[in-house]
């Protein structure tokens, strides 16, 4: 099987992985709060996580070489995990996942100041029209606003954060190991905010327990699968799988949580969705110019 084949086929099963374990942090959002879910999301993932970093680097899977990166990386990671997964517990499936996945448009947004890259007319015309849907989602003039539609762009924000240091890490560090370091670093620090309040950790049904397991599978897979398909297909070709995870969410908030979205927020999400597919399209196109550039 040709390896752009693979890499492709790793990232769909990445989106699929992705969507999984939004669901079930959603499912279990009325039985439990916010730290036990993500206690538990840890402990279930971390051994299966560090059993495929062993596979793959053996004794150097804890190597790492920019340390500082990696302490942002484990900032930024633990503010988008909290803030993605209460955006999911109060707000519909699918529009929760737009406003995340829309970290994009801030990564492209932000990269000209603290990246230096070059962004042209076609991403900053989709950059504007992406956040476009993003304020029609959010709807800022309406007296309904909620702290929800906060904590999604918050999320938006933090991924925007992550995804700029990992374009950082990426140039010296191999994505298991920071992967590894990662999910240990935020279990401690979660495990820090449990002894300073117990009383977050609750204690689970046989039902909760069961889908708990499954959040950790699927969360572990999602990131070993994402790591692996960095070593078969480009990177640009990896992060434009991704966006296929919010016409799936949406449609299963209907199918599973009989969520409905108005059509403003349908729009909105359309809106980002498009926005994104032309700034990874653009990403493609300038990755393979190797020689006569044209107006990006």
């Amino acid at each position: 099987m040709p390896r752009s084949l693979i890499g492709v086929s790793l990232s769909f099963v990445t989106v699929i992985l992705g969507v999984l374990t939004g669901v079930f942090v959603k499912q279990v959002s009325t039985d439990i709060n916010l730290f036990t879910t993500i206690f538990y999301r840890f402990v279930f993932s971390l051994p299966l996580i560090f059993a495929f970093g062993f596979f793959v680097r053996g004794a150097k899977v804890m190597q790492i070489n920019q340390r500082r990166a990696l302490i942002f990386r484990t900032f930024f990671g633990c503010c988008g995990m909290f803030l993605w997964f209460t955006s999911l517990r109060v707000m519909p499936f699918g529009m929760a996942t737009a406003l995340f996945q829309s970290s994009v448009l801030f990564v492209t947004l932000l990269s000209p100041f603290l990246l230096g890259e070059r962004v042209g007319l076609y991403r900053w015309t989709a950059v504007v029209a992406g956040l476009t849907g993003v304020i029609i989602i959010a709807n800022p003039f309406s007296d309904e606003i909620s702290w929800a539609v906060l904590y999604g762009v918050a999320a938006s924000l933090a991924g925007a954060g992550l995804s700029l240091t990992l374009r950082q890490l990426g140039k010296g560090d191999e994505p298991v190991s920071v992967a590894c370091w990662y999910n240990l670093s935020a279990f401690a620090v979660v495990c820090v905010l449990l002894v300073l309040f117990p009383d977050q950790l609750q204690s689970l049904a046989d039902a909760v327990l069961m889908d708990l397991v499954w959040l950790g599978i699927f969360g572990a897979g999602m990131q070993i699968t994402v790591t692996s398909a960095y070593r078969y297909a480009d990177a640009v070709v990896v992060a434009s799988m991704r966006y296929l995870q919010m016409p799936l969410a949406g449609i299963l908030g209907y199918v599973v949580f009989a969520e409905v979205m108005t059509a403003a927020e349908i729009a909105g999400a359309a809106i980002i969705i498009l926005s994104c597919l032309v700034i990874a399209w653009r990403e493609l196109v300038r990755a393979r110019q190797v020689t006569n550039p044209v107006i990006d």
